[in-house]
């Protein structure tokens, strides 16, 4: 299991001014049940000018507080128990899907180089998997991505940790062909 973590600042009004100090912070946790996988957790944190009580994450999620998904304005501090997920195993299976795709339609003898995803052929170099958000993955997954979140990370923990092995089998929308962006479906590559 995994948890995003997602914050909302709450507003800057003359209460808060007065009384932020005696305002609470609020840390809601919704267990997130996921078709065809393991539930993930969700705690969204609603704090002041202080920000996100780490401490209080750990003791609201518990283990899974080593594995968060979380939005690019969120810094983890550096203490033990508190942990971003990062992978790069769903990111491979883009890139060799892709390859697998782009080397069927290819009818000449090419060269793959699985380490920096590219197909050369015929004096073409195809790089895949630039942009690591661009591809596209069922929409009733895409739904459950909280507002904030990367594509690809939410994925990723879905794919690794919630054992959503269907998103293993899509492959990137678009390829770069010589330079040049290309959708992988309407690209000629012969």
């Amino acid at each position: 299991m995994f948890c995003v973590l997602t914050v909302k600042y709450r507003s800057n009004t003359v209460f808060e001014r007065l009384f932020g100090s005696i305002i609470k912070d609020d840390y809601e946790l919704v267990t997130v049940p996921v078709l065809g996988g393991a539930p993930f957790y969700h705690l969204t944190a609603t704090v002041g000018k202080k920000g996100v009580d780490f401490e209080r994450v750990i003791f609201e999620i518990g283990r899974c507080a080593q594995r968060l998904v979380v939005g690019e304005d969120i810094k983890l501090p550096q203490f033990r128990g508190i942990g971003e997920f990062n992978s790069n195993l769903l990111y491979k299976k883009l890139i060799c899907n892709t390859a697998d795709y782009v080397l069927s339609k290819i009818e000449e003898d090419a060269v793959f180089d699985e380490k920096n995803g590219i197909i050369l052929y015929c004096g073409n170099e195809i790089k895949i998997g630039e942009d690591k958000n661009d591809f596209s993955f069922s929409e009733q997954y895409n739904a459950l991505k909280p507002q904030g979140i990367e594509k690809y990370k939410f994925a990723a923990a879905l794919y690794e940790l919630c054992g959503v092995f269907s998103i293993g089998e899509c492959r990137f929308n678009s390829v770069t062909v010589n330079g040049e962006k290309k959708n992988t479906e309407s690209v000629y590559f012969s």
